[in-house]
């Protein structure tokens, strides 16, 4: 749930915590493969303070 203005949106998203070693340049509209489901990462991806993990934000494509 977003708050926006007076509005408040609700979305279906996901939220993964990856790798860098397994995903080293994720961007925006790419899609994630996870078993037989598929997602497309929303946002610009964050990494950690160690530089070592991404937080991707993504929805159910």
């Amino acid at each position: 749930m977003t708050t926006f203005g007076a509005a408040r949106l609700v979305s279906e998203t996901m939220r993964f915590d990856l790798r860098v070693s397994e995903l080293p340049a994720p961007r925006p509209d790419e899609q994630i493969l996870l078993g037989e489901e598929t997602f497309l990462i929303q946002g610009e991806p964050l990494r950690d303070r160690e530089r070592l993990i991404w937080t991707i934000e993504a929805t159910p494509a």
